[in-house]
């Protein structure tokens, strides 16, 4: 309606001829169903009651979520407070939605004609399946997809000249923050070759050869990052620098700190 804006409207008066002032008001018009799949490795921040439904409604737009398995007690307890919400407010019973359901279901409902739009925090081939599926439709839809976590962080000289000890220790703990499993994690450091780099290699090293394994949110994730440590560590171009402690639980990371060069890296 447009009230909200507080624009005064100008009438079509002779005194306004040939133009009057237009109509300022902006009129939005919701695009539709969103879906929104629930994030692993954030079971409030970025799932049921995350910033993608958070933002789905603020623009009118009625949310299916698709919960994660990783947490799905959790996201049935914050999905029962929002039906309680929408209840309270007095907005349509189906305004939101949730769905406990299986990877097959999750692309059914971005395949479904009455979705208008998708919100996914995941793995990269997790969201490009659903960005061919979106994009496959009669219709195609947007898909607003946070993928993958790791992050490049470009040391340049006169930082590391400055600093380079302190932000060897720094790094590591900022690369084993939450088991590594934070989207912001650091997992790609890039730097020139010399004294300064070593300098930050062996703070860093130091850093991560005692820093004490962690518990990871899944047996998936927890898998995967296994898999990833074995392959890098068996690769011959790389370099094994430091290793965190043992684990002394079923499913904690080990964290690794590994060198290579720029030109291996690249091939």
């Amino acid at each position: 309606e447009g009230s909200w804006a507080g624009l005064t409207i100008d009438p079509a008066l002779p005194e306004r001829a040939p133009l009057p002032r237009p109509d300022l008001r902006v009129r939005k018009v919701a695009l539709g169903p969103v879906v929104v799949f629930g994030a692993s490795n954030f079971p409030l921040a970025f799932s049921v009651a995350g910033g993608d439904t958070a933002s789905a409604f603020a623009a009118g737009c009625p949310v299916i979520v698709k919960g994660h398995s990783a947490h799905p007690g959790t996201g049935e307890l914050v999905a029962r407070a929002i039906q309680r919400a929408v209840a309270l407010c007095h907005l349509p019973e189906g305004v939101f939605s949730y769905l406990p359901a299986s990877r097959e279901a999750g692309t059914a409902l971005v395949a479904d004609h009455r979705v208008k739009a998708v919100g996914f925090t995941g793995s990269r081939p997790g969201g490009m399946a659903l960005m061919r599926t979106a994009a496959a439709r009669p219709e195609p839809i947007p898909v607003y997809a946070e993928m993958s976590s790791i992050n490049p962080v470009v040391l340049f000289p006169a930082a590391l000249a400055a600093r380079a000890e302190a932000l060897g220790a720094a790094f590591v703990g900022s690369l084993t923050m939450g088991a590594g499993q934070f989207c912001t994690n650091p997992g790609l450091v890039i730097a020139i070759d010399g004294p300064d780099l070593d300098t930050f290699l062996a703070s860093a090293s130091a850093a991560m050869g005692g820093s004490v394994a962690q518990d990871m949110l899944t047996p998936g994730i927890h898998s995967a990052y296994v898999e990833g440590v074995s392959a890098l560590a068996g690769h011959g171009a790389v370099t094994t620098l430091a290793r965190g402690v043992e684990p002394t639980g079923p499913y904690q990371a080990q964290g690794a700190l590994f060198r290579t060069t720029a030109a291996d890296f690249l091939a």
